[in-house]
């Protein structure tokens, strides 16, 4: 999402966590040997041109500003920016999975397009039509018009969770315990979703990080569109710390 940056500036919600959130961004940029402010702004954002002007001016233009907010806080933060004019003062703008979202998106415009990118865990829906993707589609118009944000990762992750839970489900002989079901989710292996790069196992490891190969979106005329395909997740961020965030 640097797209090539000398500095980074990532900016985050003010709650608790920002430390451990920070430590993932930190330590890739350090890897690439690319400078990194980290900041925290208190949500709701209230004054979202102040906190523009002041991300844009750390990153100067050769840099990036990188949000970690929910798509409104997020959206309000980027159409500062725009209202000021400001989304061509740095090399890019990146945001992390919760702006996958085609709200986002159709809030921005096209003033935004290939302008902001933002990294999706799951195989963006634009130009996928198998049957699951049509399953996903027809769900989520059925049962998710109060789902915030629409078509997006959320309630990609939503989609495939409730899958493979099902899955697992019909595996339970006789009543469904507390044992029965933790064994059925635990013998998960080899899950397959067109939404994911890779068949998705469970079980217990030291490490357990089955999903570590994304996607890159970026916004194109009111939909998040994808820029890059399956880059595998850096090994710059540890193990251990990612652990917790793929266990979803």
């Amino acid at each position: 999402m640097s797209q090539g940056a000398k500095k980074i500036v990532f900016d985050q919600s003010n709650v608790p966590g920002t430390g451990y959130i920070a430590g993932g961004p930190t330590a890739l940029a350090a890897a690439a040997h690319v400078p990194i402010k980290t900041e925290t702004d208190n949500v709701p954002i209230n004054d979202a041109s102040s906190v523009a002007l002041r991300l844009v001016d750390d990153a100067g233009s050769d840099g990036a500003v990188v949000l970690n907010f929910t798509p409104p806080e997020a959206l309000v933060i980027l159409q500062a920016a725009q209202k000021l004019g400001l989304e061509d003062r740095v090399k890019s703008w990146g945001c992390s999975t919760p702006c996958n979202t085609d709200f986002l998106a159709k809030a921005l415009g096209p003033k935004w397009n290939h302008k902001l990118f933002v990294n999706a865990e799951l195989a963006p829906p634009d130009g996928n039509n198998t049957p699951e993707f049509q399953l996903y589609r027809a769900i989520l118009a059925t049962y998710g018009s109060s789902v915030a944000g629409g078509i997006g990762s959320f309630s990609q992750m939503g989609f495939v969770m409730a899958k493979f839970t099902t899955q697992a489900l019909d595996t339970v002989k006789g009543a469904y315990t507390i044992k029965s079901v933790n064994t059925a989710f635990n013998a998960i292996k080899d899950a397959k979703s067109d939404m994911l790069c890779q068949p998705w196992t469970y079980g217990n490891y030291a490490y357990h990080i089955p999903n570590n190969t994304d996607y890159t979106t970026t916004v194109e005329n009111n939909q998040m569109r994808t820029a890059q395909r399956r880059p595998a997740i850096s090994s710059a961020d540890p193990p251990d710390r990612r652990l917790s965030q793929d266990r979803r």
